[in-house]
């Protein structure tokens, strides 16, 4: 296997992850460039650029928030902002980044009610009615894709039935945003969150979400909300364009350019319909091989396939073998390993860069199963 560690040029692999995916050139030289202080007007101009382009990335005349950490600070920030101490919050789960949502929820000393579906499963209109007729909640969490299964819940249904009932909503859109549709003033999302190290396609080290108006005066009814996460603090200095600390102001200038190329080169229509198109292929090219997807048919996500070891694979020699030419699949995650693997299609990939990959894959495959 080639020493995949570049200290000095980098990685040369072709990422096919769920992530962080390949960055794109232009946005490495974005981040080469000389950067004013977090004070500055310069960076104030810069960052206004950013909540704007989320405010249409989003569909939403919400506030748009720039948090340095992963998305699992966004997350922990729902929880420590969104939840009063007597409060139950409803964690609806349909795989480990959901069930990571609700251990949050647990570590924060949270009233934390984790309902959830059998894996490969989407949450449905009628389980949502089920759910939330068993006790009253304030706040309900969940996903719109779950990175572990390649679900794609149907949140254009559920998500009214919850906001119908009086709950706030939190959506985790960390393995979609940018790259599938949502439109958060239609569905009255009141945070919709995700990192930037995946469909964005940029290194990792910020997270963004929007945020309601409605989710902005229940925080501030909220007692220990903490101190970096705390949703009033960050909006105030958001008002000014600035972050309450020092953020990687070379992340948040790739963040910038990086929309402005989505939304003004590429075209929001265009990149959905390319993230669809890049599902599509990779589903009928596991059906043509004899493979199956994990995740319940017509719910599959359209940025990462989670793939069943339905030929009996030696998943661990496949991304072996793919590593030795130039490209990195996954494992399954967590109790899924080795029984699935999955393949990240997001980001800035083109459909020829996939094809050429599953050429390489479909090889690899069947020298497994001739070895067997």
């Amino acid at each position: 296997m080639p020493n995949i560690h570049y200290s000095k040029s980098g990685s040369r692999l072709s990422l096919f992850t769920p992530g962080p995916v390949e960055v794109p050139d232009r946005i490495l030289k974005e981040m080469s460039k000389p950067n004013d202080t977090h004070r500055s007007k310069p960076y104030a101009e810069m960052h206004q650029l950013v909540i704007e382009g989320l405010q249409k990335l989003l569909f939403t005349d919400n506030k748009c928030l720039i948090f340095t950490s992963s998305a699992s600070g966004i997350l922990e920030a729902c929880v420590r902002n969104l939840l009063k101490k007597d409060e139950k919050g409803l964690f609806l789960s349909i795989g480990a980044f959901g069930d990571r949502w609700h251990q949050i929820g647990i570590a924060n000393g949270k009233i934390a009610i984790k309902e959830s579906v059998d894996l490969g499963k989407p949450l449905t209109p009628d389980y949502i009615q089920k759910v939330i007729s068993k006790d009253r909640y304030s706040t309900v969490f969940l996903q719109s894709n779950e990175t572990s299964t390649g679900v794609y819940n149907p949140i254009e249904e559920i998500i009214p039935i919850l906001k119908d009932n009086g709950m706030l909503v939190c959506l985790d859109a960390t393995s979609s945003m940018a790259g599938i549709k949502v439109e958060v003033d239609k569905l009255e999302i009141d945070v919709c969150l995700a990192s930037v190290q995946k469909c964005f396609a940029l290194p990792p080290g910020l997270a963004v979400c929007s945020i309601s108006e409605e989710a902005l005066e229940k925080a501030s009814q909220v007692k220990d909300r903490g101190y970096y996460l705390d949703f009033i603090t960050l909006n105030k200095k958001n008002e000014l364009y600035q972050t309450p600390a020092t953020p990687p102001i070379p992340q948040i200038r790739s963040l910038e350019a990086q929309l402005d190329y989505i939304l003004n080169t590429e075209g929001l229509l265009n990149r959905f319909n390319r993230h669809e198109q890049l599902g599509e292929h990779t589903r009928s090219w596991a059906k043509n091989l004899g493979l199956d997807m994990f995740s319940e048919r017509n719910y599959e996500s359209n940025t990462v396939s989670t793939i069943k070891n339905s030929l009996s694979l030696d998943i661990g020699e496949i991304v072996n073998s793919m590593l030795e030419r130039g490209y990195r699949i996954v494992n399954g995650y967590g109790s899924l390993k080795n029984s699935t693997f999955r393949i990240g299609h997001m980001g800035e990939l083109s459909l020829n860069q996939l094809e050429a990959m599953l050429k390489v894959l479909t090889e690899v495959i069947l020298n497994n199963k001739k070895g067997k």
